[in-house]
């Protein structure tokens, strides 16, 4: 014999069921409009859309910095000048997914645990158009061989180092340049990549020489 409990369940079950209870679809907004019909009216132009990118860092630290892969930009903007393996999400994925995908296509690298070290979302981070970057990193072993794919036209492991004052070295297997930074610490004590600024770009594209001072840094202070 049912109890109570269960019949006044089985009573509410068929009230739902033939929508005599209210529920969320049934919920109007201010303008009258049900959850569905806002979703159906909804204009993707109502606000600025800019575009989403990811960057992927593979660095194994040393005595005095960390040896970071890059690849070489075969393609304008930067062209001939050094980034961190990366590039626009597709629709269907992740920034993750995205991020694995493009150190595959671009180095060759994969099966690679990544994880999220800095979203960079500067105005004028790229010349190309609002393009907000999600910075993926992972700590690998700094002699895996990397072949250059897709648009890259090398891909290179770096030997690079930073100075307290914003001094940057990179040295590779073909390469060697310097940038220098102008240092900005936030309220946290990390390196502040909105408001520190680059004094002498050398061969870094994009802001991946800030990216890779703010890495750098970190692993320094035993902080990732």
């Amino acid at each position: 014999m049912l109890d109570i409990y269960a019949l006044l369940m089985l009573q509410y079950c068929k009230a739902n069921t033939y929508g005599w209870v209210d529920n969320v679809d049934s919920r109007r907004d201010k303008n009258g409009k049900t959850e569905q019909e806002f979703l159906r009216d909804y204009d993707v132009t109502k606000y600025f859309r800019p575009s989403v990118t990811v960057d992927a860092v593979l660095y194994a630290p040393t005595s005095d910095g960390a040896r970071i892969l890059y690849i070489k930009r075969g393609g304008h903007p930067f062209i001939g000048m050094y980034a961190f393996p990366g590039g626009f999400i597709e629709a269907d994925e992740s920034c993750e997914q995205a991020a694995a995908r493009e150190l595959y296509e671009e180095t060759g690298v994969k099966d690679i645990a990544l994880r999220q070290l800095i979203t960079a979302s500067h105005p004028d981070r790229d010349p190309r158009w609002r393009n907000i970057t999600a910075v993926f990193c992972a700590e690998a072993n700094g002699d895996i061989v990397a072949t250059a794919g897709d648009d890259a036209a090398d891909a290179q492991w770096l030997d690079v180092t930073c100075k307290p004052d914003g001094g940057m070295s990179f040295i590779g297997r073909t390469e060697k340049f310097e940038c220098k930074l102008d240092i900005v610490r936030d309220s946290f004590g990390n390196v502040d990549i909105n408001k520190t600024s680059v004094v002498e770009r050398g061969d870094m594209a994009f802001d991946h020489a800030k990216l890779t001072y703010y890495l750098l840094d970190l692993i320094k202070r035993n902080l990732i």
